[in-house]
């Protein structure tokens, strides 16, 4: 009898793993994308949706814009402190963010910085699983186990993302209060736009657009690594004939 760690169906379950790992990395980068690394994107969004009239008094675009880069520098720990972030909003310069905003912020950095520890984990498992296979397997049999399990592993999360972006098209808004329910324990991401102006400028719409270019962004990539897969696949069948 085999040992577990030989069996078919164990290698298959842990190709599997490795393609629900790849795809995680790529959801949190993409995600980090969108946020942090595409070029005036917070811009012009805000210019799209002239974020600045929505705020309770007169703003500028560029505060606005830089109380956002202070407020996702914060998230992500490049800065420990939202204390000194100001914006000139009619004529008074002052703190932007209310005592409420900053307690849900950090309730935002938290899981940011969980998710950044998330990929490197699942790097970790991706790498690790991926030598136990080529331990037991060779290199062309576990290129193809990979190429196989990150098919299904896309497969089953593309059902899933289906069915979110299914529930986002009916109803965003309540696909966004489900989505902080799961992620915050608690209720201080339900704001006051008559005194909080985070939730002035952090716009559904934008929100919308954020998660149609992380979508997309995830997409582009997933599809990218799909093909590769085929290939490998294809290319081995022809090898072996």
């Amino acid at each position: 009898m085999k040992k577990i760690y030989d069996s078919k169906t164990t290698h298959n379950i842990v190709a599997f793993i490795c393609g629900l790992c790849l795809l995680l990395i790529l959801l949190i980068t993409a995600t980090q994308a969108v946020c942090f690394w595409i070029p005036n994107w917070w811009r012009n969004e805000y210019a799209k949706y002239d974020t600045p009239s929505n705020v309770n008094g007169e703003m500028s675009l560029d505060d606005a814009v830089h109380v956002t880069e202070d407020m996702l520098d914060y998230c992500i720990g490049r800065i420990d402190t939202l204390d000194d972030t100001e914006a000139t909003i009619d004529g008074v310069t002052a703190p932007f963010f209310t005592e409420r905003e900053k307690s849900h912020l950090y309730d935002c950095r938290v899981l940011f910085l969980k998710g950044i520890k998330v990929r490197a984990i699942a790097c970790l498992f991706l790498a690790a699983f991926a030598v136990f296979l080529y331990v037991h397997n060779g290199k062309q049999k576990t290129s193809v186990l990979l190429a196989k399990g990150y098919l299904r592993s896309l497969g089953f999360i593309a059902l899933l993302a289906v069915i979110v972006a299914v529930l986002c098209v009916i109803d965003f808004t309540h696909v966004f209060t489900v989505f902080h329910h799961i992620f915050f324990d608690n209720d201080l991401w339900i704001l006051d736009p008559r005194k909080d102006n985070l939730i002035n400028i952090m716009q559904e719409d934008v929100f919308a657009d954020a998660a149609m270019w992380i979508a997309g962004i995830w997409l582009a990539a997933s599809a990218l690594f799909a093909a590769a897969g085929v290939f490998t696949i294809k290319n081995s069948r022809r090898i072996t004939q």
